[in-house]
Parts: structure tokens; sequence; C-alpha cells
């Protein structure tokens, strides 16, 4: 087996998602030299469908025409249903949200990057750290597509590869705790009228709702216009409270959860409406690290895990888009601003010791902990866990979330 080597990063950027790109186009525009790894063919290679409420980060990153001329805009109205879709609670949009084809987000994302001198790697699956005698992680060996290992140094690893982080399994992150399986999907000639009823819609399925999966644990089915007929859908599991509802709870297999997907489809009161005469586009079985964030976004001195990998993500709409690009656009700058300011001091080259004493560590996640997006991140969590604990432990069942729902409708307009 052949391995090679190179000279060093400022950063190494594992995955070429939303996350990945953001943290190589802030790294370029600081002025430093990025790679960033992809195991796949091209960025972000699963097809899904996408929102995003407009923040000055996606003009910033994708040019301030995207959101406006290529995404279907909405005002973000949502809709809730009991289960069995017995009652109803609308409410009212306070932002716009702009839905977008997932493919356009990446081509332009990869645009800006490589227009700022990013270098993109396809083809390069990362298979460990490279850590040196003080156990920093100083790089990374990922296999190339005709075989090779490739050992590739940073002063910063930037863990962008999603819920099955290479990196944080190293680590000891535990994404089985972690993670909620879901599925994915995207529908044409969705059986919906968007003009009467373009609001996001979500339908709360209690424990032992279903006959034919009497253990699964609470989930949310949902249905997201993108404009047109054509819709995203899917299935998540909240697993925040599932721990602690006893046997009647278990994880399901992909077969189970396959099943219980095919059923809500074809039979569950309000959802399979949108399937009638409708063509699967996509659909898929995957999972969003949205019960909990990982104790420590810095694992080991050396490497940040950013977004999906971090459980940095709105447990509420169960996104990670912006949350995942804003916390790697901060990361990158801020490593970028103490490279510098090391740099400046010695008036040489950066040590990755230095960047990475203990000291400085301590002083970087007591600046994330006050970002704001890191407290909104937190709050949601929080407001989230109560919900759910209220709703799918305390209720658990169709029969008394359904003879609560005036009480989960209140509640709903204040975690919303």
């Amino acid at each position: 087996m052949r391995i090679d080597s190179e000279q060093p990063y400022d950063f190494v950027i594992v995955g070429a998602g939303p996350a990945g790109l953001a943290a190589g186009i802030a790294a370029a525009r600081k002025g430093m030299k990025a790679v960033v790894l992809e195991k796949g063919a091209v960025a972000g290679p699963l097809p899904r469908g996408e929102g995003v409420n407009r923040y000055p980060l996606f003009d910033d990153l994708l040019g301030s025409d995207f959101l406006e001329t290529r995404c279907y805009r909405m005002d973000g109205s949502l809709e809730f249903h009991s289960p069995f879709d017995r009652k109803q609670v609308l409410l009212a949009g306070n932002k716009d949200i702009y839905f977008f084809e997932w493919r356009q987000f990446m081509d332009r994302l990869v645009e800006m990057a490589v227009s700022c001198g990013v270098s993109i790697r396809y083809n390069s699956k990362v298979i460990g750290p490279l850590v040196n005698k003080t156990q920093i992680c100083i790089g990374v060996r990922c296999r190339q597509e005709d075989g090779a290992v490739r050992e590739i140094y940073g002063k910063a690893v930037l863990a962008c590869d999603g819920h099955k982080s290479v990196m944080g399994r190293h680590y000891g992150v535990d994404y089985d705790r972690l993670n909620c399986a879901m599925v994915k999907g995207i529908i044409r000639n969705a059986n919906i009228d968007i003009s009467q009823k373009p609001v996001l819609q979500f339908f709360l399925v209690g424990n032992g709702d279903l006959r034919y999966a009497p253990n699964l644990p609470p989930c949310v089915a949902y249905a997201f216009p993108l404009g047109g007929r054509k819709m995203e859908v899917g299935l998540m599991l909240r697993m925040g409270q599932a721990s602690q509802m006893g046997n009647t709870v278990r994880i399901p297999g992909n077969k189970t959860f396959s099943l219980v997907w095919t059923r809500l489809k074809e039979e569950y009161p309000g959802f399979s409406s949108f399937f009638k005469g409708a063509e699967m586009e996509y659909e898929a079985v995957t999972a969003l690290t949205n019960a909990g964030m990982v104790s420590s976004v810095i694992p080991a001195p050396g490497l940040v895990l950013i977004g999906d990998s971090a459980g940095f993500v709105d447990p509420f709409g169960s996104s990670g888009i912006y949350s995942s690009m804003a916390m790697a656009t901060f990361w990158t700058e801020l490593l970028s601003n103490e490279s510098k300011k090391i740099a400046a001091k010695r008036k040489g080259e950066v040590n990755p010791t230095e960047l990475w004493r203990p000291g400085r560590i301590a002083k970087y996640k007591k600046v994330f902990r006050r970002t704001g997006i890191y407290r909104h991140i937190r709050k949601s969590y929080a407001r989230i866990g109560k919900f759910e604990w209220y709703v799918f432990k305390h209720l658990r069942t169709a029969e008394r979330i359904n003879s609560r729902w005036r009480l989960i409708s209140f509640l709903l307009r204040r975690v919303a």
C-alpha cells in the first residue's frame, strides 16, 4: 500500500456538504489555505429537498441573488396534525422560507468555493486522524480512488462529515445515541393545491399508535411544498425521550422502519392523501443527529466537530443547513484570526501545539458558547425537550394526545 504525504494546510476539512464548503470559503476569504475532502464523486452527493429562512450568511456565501431567483418562497406557516389527523392547528408564519433544488444549491457553493481558491478533492475517503507525540490531531489519512493512502496535514481539522462522522466516532462520540432515524423523500405531482394551502405540514404519531409497529418510538411525518406540485416528504423518529420510555419502545431496524414508511404513505389519515397519483422521485432511509449535542465540539486538540457531526441541528424543524454553515464559518474565522495573531507575535510559521494549548481551547469554547447561534440551538433543544416529554412521554398515545390537543396547540405556539 502506497502512502503519500504533502505540505500542511491551514485547514483540512472533512466533507463537502454545506458546512464543509462554508468552512472552505471562510478560510479562503481569510487568506488561509484549505482543502476539502469528499468521499463521494460530487459535493453533497445525496439528493434532498431543503428550505431555509433568509439570513445574511446565505447571501454572503451564495450571492444575494440565489434565494430570490432560484428558490420557491412561502411565508413559513405551519400546520400540525394530531394522531390520525383528528385535530389540527395552523400557526401563521413570521419568516419567509426559501425552498431550493439541492443540486443547484450545492453547485453554487462549489462555484463560490472554487472561485476563492479552495481545493476540493472528490473520491477521497477519510479513514482516521493523524496525531503527533502530544496527541494533537494534525491531519487525516484518506484513501484515494486508486487505493493510495494520503497523509494530509493541517493546523486545524474540521469534521463536517455528518451523522456518521469518521472523526467523531474515532474519538468516542456515540452517534447511535444521538442519531434519529429518518426517511427523506421527494415526490412529483403531489395531490395538493399549494395555492390553497402553502404551509409546512407535520403529522404526530405517538408510541403504540400503529398496530403494525406497536413499539415504534414517537415520530413525526412531514410534507413540505417545494413549488408547483412537488413536495419534500419524510418521517422523523423523535428519540429525545425514547431511552426513558421503558420496554414499550424499541429502536426499529431498517426493515421495520421501511414498513412503517410504506404504510404511512398508503393509509395514514391526512398524510397519505399527498401520495395519491404522485410519483416518488427520491427516497432513502438516513439519520440526523438531533437527539442532542455532543459533550464537546473539540474531542481532541486540533479537531473541531461541525454541524451534524456535533449534533448542532435545530431540533424543531430537524434542519441543520443554517446552523452547520454558521458554526463552520464561526470556527474557521476564529481559528484563522488566532493563527494570524500567533504568527504576528512569533514572526513566523504557526505551530499547532501553540494554536491548541489547553488555555486557548478553553477560550475558544467560551467564545463559541456566547454566540447567538449556539444559544439558539441550546435553547431550542431545551424547549423541544420539554414539549416532547409532555406529548410523547407523558401523554404518549393517540387517545391522550388528542384529548389534550388544545393545550398542545398552545405549547406549539410557544416552541415554534
